[in-house]
């Protein structure tokens, strides 16, 4: 992998982005449109929430024109990852308006990360009983950040050497060019994701700089992926 930054696989709340308090302070509007975009019945009590099965598969590379299209193939045959994206290849941009106006106005690092086609922010939803398998991104020049909105007990992630769980309302940041993988229980495990800059990169041109080198090594990734070398 490509990793020209020094950076710990997961970040200590105290070194994270701003934006990061300001949005586990202002969780509940996130959890309120991703419980309507999620919820069965239509009820507006929130208490019956199911798996959106109505939602793109990760992987299935249709909607977001091919973006992400071999991250379906590290889920088991068993699981079921499901997004819907906001920022980034593939956004329906009618969804979630106020978590978007809410990214817009206090993470434009974040929104400008995804439409030059580095990122995403997405609502993440894996099944119960679904494993990811380890994988990891070919660069660090950008990180993920995880709020927790439906996070039970039982649905842990691996991050290098280090088992975590996600919590309710609160921002678990990490450096996904280290090697990770995830897995659930009885029950589905929910987060908004998003991709913002590696905290060295502050110029604009800096910035631009590593999306361009981020898109190359896509490219080489993709070329390794479906053309193999000979052997």
């Amino acid at each position: 992998k490509d990793a020209p930054y020094h950076s710990l696989p997961v970040c200590p709340t105290d070194l994270h982005p701003a934006w990061c308090k300001l949005m586990e302070q202002d969780y509940s509007i996130i959890l309120e449109e991703f419980l309507q975009l999620c919820r069965g019945n239509g009820d507006d009590n929130g208490e019956s929430v199911s798996f959106p099965h109505h939602w793109p598969v990760v992987g299935g590379g249709a909607h977001r024109q091919g973006a992400g299209s071999h991250d379906g193939s590290v889920v088991n045959s068993r699981g079921d990852w499901r997004e819907l994206v906001l920022f980034g290849s593939g956004a329906i941009s009618r969804e979630a308006p106020r978590t978007r106006d809410w990214i817009r106005k206090h993470a434009p690092d974040v929104v400008e990360l995804a439409e030059q086609g580095g990122g995403e922010v997405i609502f993440s939803v894996l099944a119960p009983h679904t494993r990811i398998s380890p994988h990891c991104a070919s660069t660090n020049l950008r990180w993920t950040a995880h709020l927790g909105l439906l996070t039970p007990q039982d649905a842990k992630i691996r991050i290098a050497d280090s088992l975590h769980q996600w919590h309710e309302g609160k921002v678990l940041v990490f450096d996904d060019s280290f090697e990770h993988e995830v897995s659930t229980g009885n029950e589905m495990r929910a987060v908004l994701l998003l991709r913002f800059f590696h905290p060295n990169l502050q110029s604009t041109r800096e910035r631009s700089l590593a999306i361009q080198k981020a898109l190359e090594w896509k490219q080489v990734e993709d070329s390794r992926r479906y053309h193999p070398p000979l052997v």
